[in-house]
C-alpha cells in the first residue's frame, strides 16, 4: 500500500504542461467491443435468449475556450449483429460535449469531467430505421505521455432512448468502464 501511496505522489508531482489551455485543441476518441447476452420472456412466460456482439468507434474533436475547459463534437459509429437473427444494425451520430479538466496543466496526471449528447440514425435489416438519442456523463483521469498525448480511463454513464418510426421502442441506461485516446494540439 506504501508503495502505491509514493507511485501516485510521484506521478502528480512530476511536470509536463499539457496543452489544455485557452486556444488549443483536443482530437482523440475511443472504441470498444461488446458481447452481450439477454434474457427476456414471451407473453406465454417462456424465456428467450439472445446474443449479440458489436464494434463502436467514438471519435471527437473540441476546442479549450478557457485553460481547463474545452466544447467540441463527438462523433459515434456502430456495428452489431446478433448472429442467431442474421441482423446486422449501423449507427452513425453526432453531438456536443463539453469537458473540464480540474488539476493544473503541468501535471502528469489529471481529473476531467465531461457532459455529452449524441444524435444518431441507424439502419437494421429486420427492423428497418432507428433513431436514438444518448445522454452521457463521464469522469475520469488521464495519463499523459508527453505534453501532447493522453490516456484515459474514464467512467461512464448513458441514458439512450430509441425510437423506431417515430414511436418509443427502447430506453437503456449504461455504467461502463472507458478508454480512450486524445491528442493536445498546441495553437500557434
Amino acid at each position: 500500500m506504501r508503495t502505491l501511496f509514493l507511485l501516485v505522489i510521484l506521478a502528480t508531482s512530476l511536470t509536463l504542461n499539457a496543452q489544455i489551455t485557452e486556444r488549443n485543441w483536443i482530437v482523440g476518441g475511443s472504441g470498444s467491443f461488446t458481447s452481450s447476452t439477454a434474457i427476456s420472456e414471451d407473453t406465454s412466460g417462456r424465456e428467450i435468449q439472445s446474443k449479440a456482439t458489436g464494434i463502436a468507434l467514438d471519435p471527437n474533436i473540441g476546442y479549450f475556450l478557457m485553460d481547463k475547459f474545452a466544447v467540441g463534437l463527438d462523433m459515434g459509429i456502430g456495428f452489431s449483429n446478433p448472429p442467431e437473427r442474421n441482423n446486422s444494425n449501423w449507427s452513425l451520430g453526432i453531438g456536443p460535449f463539453v469537458r473540464y479538466y480540474f488539476l493544473k496543466s503541468e501535471n502528469l496526471i489529471n481529473l476531467f469531467s465531461e457532459a455529452n449528447f449524441l444524435y444518431s440514425t441507424g439502419l437494421s435489416k429486420i427492423n428497418g430505421d432507428r433513431t436514438s438519442t444518448r445522454f452521457g456523463l463521464s469522469t475520469g483521469g488521464v495519463l499523459f505521455f508527453n505534453s501532447s498525448v493522453g490516456l484515459e480511463l474514464s467512467l461512464n454513464y448513458t441514458d439512450t432512448t430509441s425510437k423506431r418510426d417515430g414511436l418509443f421502442d427502447s430506453e437503456f441506461k449504461d455504467f461502463f468502464v472507458g478508454l480512450g485516446f486524445q491528442i493536445h494540439l498546441e495553437n500557434r
